[in-house]
């Protein structure tokens, strides 16, 4: 179950953030705004995209390579992520979403008599409506 505030939970179940959530574990590329790149192994998206790489290697646009054995990216300075072409993206995100489905909510079975009776009243009314056409009308 992905856990996080309710804003996170949104996010997650209705944007690809879950398709980002699937490469964890898996070495990536990620083209930051200022047209540097990181590469590395993806340990953790938080539900804002928030990123964080381990043995991770940072260009900088001059083309100045820095080793690093954890990064952490902001979410803002996220230009691309780079999907490894080994992964299939509709299968990644139904595995996704199928390993953190949201639990149902329990709704209240008791019904008031008013609600009772309302339905009742509806049930009749659909009933009367589903007439037979070989049969006369009352």
């Amino acid at each position: 179950m992905f856990i996080g505030k309710s804003k996170e939970k949104f996010s997650y179940h209705n944007t690809l953030l879950c398709l980002v959530k699937s490469l964890e574990n898996k070495s990536i590329t990620v083209d930051l705004r200022n047209d540097s790149c990181v590469c590395g192994q993806l340990t953790l998206v938080d539900g804002y995209m928030n990123l964080s790489l381990s043995n991770a290697v940072f260009c900088d646009p001059q083309g100045n390579e820095y080793l690093f054995e954890n990064i952490f990216i902001h979410a803002r300075n996220v230009r691309y992520v780079h999907i490894p072409q080994s992964i299939n993206i509709i299968t990644a995100i139904k595995q996704e979403l199928r390993c953190n489905k949201r639990e149902p909510r329990e709704r209240p079975t008791a019904k008031s008599r008013k609600v009772q009776k309302a339905m009742r009243q509806h049930l009749e009314t659909v009933k009367s409506l589903n007439v037979d056409p070989a049969m006369p009308p009352k």
